[in-house]
């Protein structure tokens, strides 16, 4: 493949080769994967002395470990023995240690080499052998690994978002779902899916009715990119202007209702209720989208959010955001439901797909862990009809993707978030 050919053009058409070309998928791993800063998990998914989890991203795996009660620590999951894999999955690791279940070779915590079975036949092995360590840093109660030793720091790769996103707290955020699928599509198919709002209209239709999927604003934020609400256009209960509908041809209780429940697991039970209470008993002289934003910030004040830095608005709106190349998702003052999406080994046609639904805990609530559930095929389970939609685009899509025919062309202001990331690809990809 010329790399040439498949890049983006001055004029923002996407060659269809960078979706389907082996060639080009082996130059994100050499060029992309192994240079940017990757979310492996949860903090709370390591939490404890001794616990671990596995991040792969096509032929590398990296071993996330809580190496202390302030430290985590990672390494290339491969023992300096015979090269077997350490760990797998998720887990905790009951010695105390990390043992090679081929020749029980035995790493501390922190991966020095403490045990080696008839040490005394081996050429003597130099003191402070340990296995191969990977950067890693925390920011939003993510754990974030990078297998180049030379990439920024993790705080200046993120910038700015660490300061746009801050009043959501993340960190302080607690994982309720854990769910993981694989996808018949190029991993760029799947993120350019969830990094837009043009494609509302054409595979939710059915959202217009209560959903202003027009006035949206889109950033380029350095590597990164965010889209919402027009600062200018205030929330309203109203349609889509693409159905041209006046007052008096929608009802706003509908649309209000259709709004928290249509997002699945991203409202509360509680708010719920709160919706069916403002349609039961209207209020005169308080609209029914501005008693449901007071209602809203009282509950979320409850339960601990901190709301003083989110206006009314805010409240039921979110900030859609992509922290380049791969996490992306909308974020809600008190909740957040959040994407990674990565090559499914080395293949140019599969992505995984993993979901994290993120919720402010209860004060008296104790910590708790979210079961991991993984899917191999998507229509194993009802995701619910939006997600069912999207999911069902992904395999068409890349089928598509690998006709003959022009490069794909973008709408230049819907997709300027989609172009950015490709552009952003195309810069690591051209810098060997």
């Amino acid at each position: 493949m010329d790399l040439e050919s498949a890049l983006v053009t001055g004029a923002g058409v996407l060659p269809r080769a960078r979706y389907t070309s082996p060639d080009f998928a082996a130059l994100e791993f050499e060029r992309l994967w192994g240079r940017v800063w990757q979310v492996a998990c949860r903090e709370e998914e390591v939490a404890d002395v001794g616990d671990y989890c596995e991040y792969t991203i096509g032929d590398e795996s990296v071993l996330v470990v809580r190496s202390s009660s302030e430290q985590l620590s990672a390494f290339h999951n491969t023992c300096l023995h015979r090269g077997t894999r350490l760990a797998e999955g998720a887990g905790h690791l009951e010695e105390g240690s990390i043992r090679c279940r081929f020749h029980a070779w035995r790493y501390d915590l922190g991966g020095a080499l403490v045990e080696v079975v008839d040490a005394e036949e081996f050429d003597p092995i130099p003191e402070g052998t340990r296995l191969g360590a990977v950067r890693v840093g925390r920011w939003g109660g993510f754990v974030w690994i990078c297998l180049d030793a030379g990439a920024p720091a993790l705080l200046d790769y993120l910038a700015p978002l660490p300061e746009l996103l801050a009043p959501y707290r993340l960190e302080r955020m607690r994982l309720r779902a854990h769910l993981s699928t694989v996808l018949p599509a190029n991993w760029k198919v799947v993120v350019d899916a969830f990094n837009e709002g043009y494609h509302v209209q054409g595979t939710h239709p059915q959202l217009l009715a209560s959903t202003d999927d027009v006035h949206l604003a889109y950033e380029q934020l350095g590597l990164h990119a965010h889209y919402g609400r027009l600062p200018e256009a205030r929330r309203t209960l109203t349609p889509s202007p693409r159905l041209g509908l006046g007052p008096g041809d929608y009802d706003e209780g509908e649309i209000l209702e259709s709004f928290v429940t249509g997002l699945g697991g991203v409202f509360l039970e509680e708010e719920r209720a709160v919706v069916a209470e403002i349609r039961s008993t209207p209020a005169a002289g308080e609209p029914m989208l501005a008693r449901y934003q007071r209602r809203r910030r009282e509950l979320l004040e409850r339960r601990g959010v901190p709301v003083e830095a989110f206006s009314d608005d805010q409240l039921t709106s979110a900030d859609d955001v992509l922290f380049f190349p791969n996490l992306l998702g909308p974020l809600y003052p008190g909740s957040a439901v959040v994407f990674r999406v990565r090559p499914d080994g080395t293949s140019p046609d599969r992505a995984v797909k993993d979901t994290w639904i993120l919720e402010w805990p209860r004060p008296d609530e104790p910590p708790r862990r979210a079961r991991r559930r993984f899917y191999p095929d998507w229509t194993e389970r009802d995701w619910g009809l939006i997600t069912n939609q999207d999911y069902a685009n992904m395999a068409p899509v890349q089928a598509g993707l690998k006709a003959r025919g022009p490069g794909i062309r973008l709408n230049r202001r819907q997709e300027a978030n989609v172009l950015h990331m490709h552009r952003t690809i195309d810069r690591y990809l051209t810098t060997p």
